[in-house]
């Protein structure tokens, strides 16, 4: 009887050890040839436009045969990314590393996972690197268009375009994410001389020492809309709701909104036959509207005058378009820059923030002289 308890107690012992040493390995799981590169659905917008981008790097890389298989896997919305995180996780063996644009904050405890399993992280457009301290510490590097310089670089079109110190500006925000934040900070820091415009050929532009505003004429000459939310609808509604009753007199000359759709928004609302009063006080005042993003349709209508335009939209006369754009297919580099870590290079070299370990991919801005200039570049190709 005593000899069969001690069999028990070893069976049970050994069942232990083996299921201990599965959950050691379990952790300590041999990391295979596969990078996974987490992104949204390819459909439309800029973020599908830096998707399409993804997937056509990754046919490249995995068409060239090297050490590494490339797999993409988009998502259209954040419990769908995480389950797509949590899966990968489970697989027998850990990836080689992973690339993701996060589709939302709700994604972080899912890359925080990543993070701690340290596998190698690269983190793309959608950072959680502010409020994560361990995705911070762990990622290779963090890449992002640099918002300050959007903001900056509408601020500096405008100044050389003549806008001068106090004059009225229209803002219409985007929503109230770090995106936005930094977007107007860059243009009001611009016009106080706090901020310089750093461009795509790497120049830095400063605002003349005669064209600087005060602190305290960015406070009483800025009116900032309710946040759009990046609808066109929205900034259809707020846009009717400004320029209501405005004459020449009250109208702001200079619209500074933070998306190509909502310029597209605007237009569509002034250049309905109900609007014809609102469209001329617009035509008659306003000298800039500034978007964002690279939206193709906007492109077009900057190449389009009233007199051809026939039923399209058209860019008014005498109001400038212009879209300060950061190219979607900068996810092609956060990719490549996980190919070459893996394969032994040093990508340091590209941290534009070496402290915070980031890259800030600077926007080029598109109106109607540069877009002609360049539209054959594939850096400047705008989406759907």
């Amino acid at each position: 009887m005593q000899m069969k308890k001690i069999v028990s107690l070893l069976c049970v012992a050994l069942a232990f050890c083996l299921i201990a040493g599965n959950v050691f390995a379990a952790g300590k799981k041999e990391a295979g040839n596969t990078v996974y590169v987490f992104g949204p659905t390819p459909d439309h917008g800029w973020t599908g436009s830096a998707a399409r981008f993804a997937e056509e790097k990754i046919a490249q890389l995995n068409a060239a045969g090297g050490k590494y298989n490339y797999v993409f896997r988009s998502a259209g919305n954040p419990d769908d990314q995480i389950k797509q995180i949590e899966a990968m996780l489970a697989e027998s063996k850990k990836p080689a590393g992973v690339v993701i644009q996060a589709s939302d904050n709700m994604v972080q405890a899912a890359v925080e996972q990543i993070a701690n399993a340290d596998i190698p992280l690269i983190l793309f457009d959608r950072l959680l690197d502010g409020t994560s301290p361990l995705i911070r510490q762990k990622m290779l590097i963090a890449m992002s268009a640099d918002n300050y310089a959007i903001g900056a670089g509408a601020a500096y079109y405008m100044v050389q375009k003549g806008l001068t110190p106090g004059e009225a500006i229209w803002e219409l925000p985007g929503d109230n994410s770090a995106v936005s934040v930094e977007r107007g900070t860059g243009f009001r820091e611009f016009l106080t001389g706090k901020r310089p415009f750093n461009d795509d050929q790497g120049r830095a532009h400063t605002i003349p020492a005669d064209k600087k505003w005060t602190d305290a004429q960015v406070s009483s000459a800025i009116t900032s809309s309710q946040v759009a939310n990046w609808s066109r609808d929205n900034a259809k509604t707020y846009f009717e709701s400004y320029i209501a009753g405005k004459t020449p007199q009250t109208m702001a000359k200079w619209l500074w909104t933070m998306d190509d759709e909502f310029v597209m928004g605007i237009l569509e609302l002034l250049q309905t036959p109900a609007k014809a009063a609102e469209n001329a006080v617009f035509e008659s005042t306003v000298k800039v509207i500034t978007g964002c993003g690279g939206l193709t349709a906007l492109y077009d209508v900057m190449g389009r005058t009233k007199a051809t335009a026939g039923n399209q939209l058209y860019q008014p006369d005498g109001v400038a378009i212009m879209s300060p754009t950061c190219r979607p297919g900068f996810f092609v580099d956060a990719i490549q820059f996980m190919d070459d870590a893996l394969n032994g290079k040093d990508i340091t070299v590209h941290f534009t923030d070496k402290a915070a370990k980031r890259f800030h991919e600077p926007p080029h801005l598109v109106d109607t002289a540069s877009w002609a200039a360049n539209k054959n570049n594939p850096s400047w190709r705008g989406f759907d």
